[in-house]
């Protein structure tokens, strides 16, 4: 898969379940995925996006955008819940 393709699949996650699933996969033999300065364990990662709530968003690299997406799906979520609760939706 290339840069652009990661990126791509990166961009196209819609909740942190898929960006879970992408993040899996973009690990190599040993379970890892280089970022931008050192390498992560993906299946922390992927843990680490499932509960985004309980650990610190550095356990994301912002390699591929994959911490940013993290945090756009995040809060987005909670603005979609905000507003629903607020208009009874």
């Amino acid at each position: 898969m290339t840069r652009e393709q990661k990126y791509d699949a990166v961009n196209s996650c819609r909740t942190l379940t898929e960006l879970s699933d992408v993040i899996k996969l973009f690990s190599d033999k040993d379970g890892m995925i280089q970022g931008r300065s050192k390498k992560f364990s993906a299946e922390q990662m992927s843990h680490g996006c499932l509960n985004i709530n309980d650990y610190p968003i550095t356990v994301l690299t912002r390699e591929f955008g994959i911490r940013q997406q993290a945090m756009s799906i995040h809060y987005t979520r909670d603005i979609i819940l905000m507003y629903s609760e607020k208009n009874k939706i």
